[in-house]
């Protein structure tokens, strides 16, 4: 990643902000991605409606949260990520807590309509881009922000099924409602004040500290840098990297403990080995910043993809070696993934500039809406085709060598944009 983070030193402020925004995604991802999840039966049993359709209030929420990702990032770039947080905090609050008093299928998804604009607020592209725009050794930060966020599963989760148990699921619900408005929010709110945005005067001051590794600078004056990434092919061949990068990870995340119970595996064993793909995930990330703490996205990206598509490969012959073969794609799955969620946020800058980072990082989400969110479905249809797991899996091989062209074609000289 060029010789800039070398000897840079974080100031006091840039720590304060590093900290707050990794902080305050450890909870917002535990409340609005992971918790989410453990009330999927109760709502079932409750109101009687079908796994389905309970199940499409977070497909809705997905979808929400990617169309809002433009706005939302032009927003951020021109006016900052403290207000657009720490609203993001409260949005989400008032959705989870009208939850408990819904009556309807038409109430929940209304309801989990604000859970996808508060993620769109809180969570991925904008505390992102506040570290981009604000932070001198960003890479550094987002790192931080990913190695701690990447442990929201072991944290919120618990607490709030604890509650459940006891309580009900309404309580817990009502308790995500609070952790969000008494953490994310006030979190934010404090740690971020005098942050900017990527397109303000200030930025334009700090610039040369923030770009004087020799990252490109989007183009000036009027020229809008979202519309300037747009026209280049360097953005549409990473857009579908990272889109072949959701759908594989998404549809994982769904039919990975059904799979391992199709090769006869006990359900808590599946579970279990589930499980390790968030910790796999922390421990590279922190591997990758250890051995190669100021190197290139580009040249990360290029080792992490195709070790991607080996964890798909350990998955595809695994069941001949029973737990331990799938302990192992968990393992390089997990890392892997980690890995690549940082490559993402920080190619984006390499190749683009931070001018306008938000909204251009907003752009690329916005093109994975359907591979993000559709990948379940397609999955468990090809399974119902087959009967069996394996001609999915040999499809999402075959997805993730597409994807690693993509990006080995999107990362090249060739395909920089010019300047």
């Amino acid at each position: 990643m060029g010789s800039e983070g070398q000897g840079a030193k974080t100031a006091p402020g840039e720590n304060r902000i590093i900290w707050g925004v990794a902080i305050s995604q450890l909870i917002a991802i535990g409340v609005l991605w992971h918790s989410i999840a453990l009330f999927l039966k109760p709502l079932n049993q409750e109101f009687g409606w079908s796994a389905t359709e309970v199940a499409s209030a977070f497909t809705l929420a997905l979808v929400v949260a990617d169309i809002f990702a433009i706005p939302f990032g032009y927003l951020m770039d021109r006016r900052g990520g403290r207000w657009i947080m720490t609203g993001g905090g409260l949005v989400g609050a008032a959705a989870l807590m009208s939850v408990p008093h819904i009556s309807s299928l038409t109430e929940l998804y209304m309801a989990f309509t604000g859970v996808g604009i508060s993620q769109s607020m809180l969570l991925g592209n904008i505390p992102a881009s506040v570290v981009t725009a604000n932070v001198k050794d960003f890479r550094r930060g987002l790192t931080y922000a990913a190695i701690i966020g990447g442990l929201s599963s072991a944290v919120v989760p618990p607490v709030v099924g604890l509650i459940m148990g006891e309580y009900g699921w309404r309580a817990g619900m009502m308790a995500l409602a609070a952790i969000l408005a008494f953490g994310p929010t006030l979190i934010c709110f404090f740690t971020l004040r005098g942050t900017v945005g990527s397109r303000t005067g200030e930025f334009q001051r700090r610039k040369q500290a923030l770009s004087e590794g020799g990252l490109p600078s989007a183009p000036q004056g009027g020229t809008s840098p979202l519309r300037s990434a747009i026209r280049t092919g360097a953005f549409w061949t990473l857009a579908i990297a990272f889109s072949v990068h959701w759908f594989v990870m998404s549809g994982i995340t769904i039919h990975l403990v059904p799979l391992l119970d199709e090769r006869g595996l006990p359900q808590s064993l599946a579970v279990v080995i589930f499980s390790m793909t968030g910790p796999a995930a922390v421990v590279g990330r922190i591997i990758t910043h250890v051995l190669d703490p100021v190197g290139s996205a580009r040249r990360t990206g290029r080792i992490v993809f195709p070790m991607f598509g080996v964890g798909m490969l350990i998955l595809i012959f695994a069941g001949s070696y029973g737990a331990t073969g799938n302990f192992l794609f968990a393992l390089v799955h997990g890392a892997a993934g980690g890995v690549i969620m940082i490559v993402r946020q920080t190619v984006i800058a390499e190749i683009f500039g931070l001018r306008g980072y938000a909204a251009v990082s907003g752009a690329m989400t916005t093109v994975s809406i359907l591979p993000r969110t559709m990948s379940p479905v397609v999955l468990a249809m090809l399974h119902d085709v087959y009967g069996t797991y394996l001609p999915v899996l040999w499809f999402l091989f075959g997805l993730i060598v597409i994807g690693t062209i993509a990006y080995f074609i999107g990362t090249s000289e060739r395909m920089a944009p010019r300047r």
